[in-house]
């Protein structure tokens, strides 16, 4: 069949049909691209962070942090060094997480409505730790309008709370019991996590 031909047969066509192939089109020249491929990852994630609510661990086997495992170096966004010990005693909420990683970003809004309404309160500590360079760091949440706080790795996470992969996501009580171990993107801001941030803060 001549180009001709084909172009006549496509003008044919149904006009539902012609704007899903330039959908698909458009879909096909978002993924070829790097930061293309980022947001719909994010977006899609996203989505599932808004439905998946994390486990919570209960019972009399609850792993523990020990005395040892506090002694982690982070700095900070300043570059201030700090260590894991001096949030003794306070709700930790940990998350590892990275600028590239799709599911970072799509539970990243969840986990920030999570901070606004916990912030105020000296008995919990959010602490959002990542491996990409500060000037990165800064640059995508000035971009994205966050503010939690943001750590990176001066030393290497304890065992007990090493992850091969990202997002992970560790709730501490005050005692150092490991309530919530999660990967992937979840419902940080639902009421599951609320609840339970609650009830630690108040032991």
């Amino acid at each position: 069949m001549k180009i001709k031909e084909k172009i006549a047969e496509y003008k044919k066509k149904p006009l539902k049909s012609k704007i899903s192939d330039a959908v698909f089109i458009v879909f096909i020249i978002v993924m070829l691209t790097p930061s293309g491929r980022l947001a719909v990852g994010g977006f899609a994630n996203r989505i599932k962070a808004m439905f998946v609510q994390p486990s919570v661990k209960t019972g009399k086997n609850i792993p523990r942090l020990g005395k040892d495992d506090y002694n982690w170096y982070l700095k900070d966004i300043y570059d201030n060094t700090v260590n894991l010990s001096d949030f003794k005693n306070k709700v930790l909420f940990i998350n590892y997480w990275a600028t590239w990683c799709p599911p970072c970003v799509g539970e990243m809004p969840e986990i920030q409505s999570l901070y606004e309404d916990f912030k105020d309160n000296e008995d919990i500590e959010f602490l959002l730790i990542t491996s990409d360079t500060p000037d990165k760091a800064k640059a995508f949440t000035k971009k994205k309008h966050y503010n939690f706080p943001i750590y990176f790795f001066s030393s290497p996470a304890p065992e007990i709370l090493k992850s091969n992969v990202i997002p992970a996501t560790f709730i501490i009580s005050k005692k150092g019991e490991i309530r919530v171990s999660e990967t992937g993107a979840s419902h940080w801001n639902g009421e599951r996590t609320r609840k339970l941030l609650k009830t630690l803060i108040s032991e």
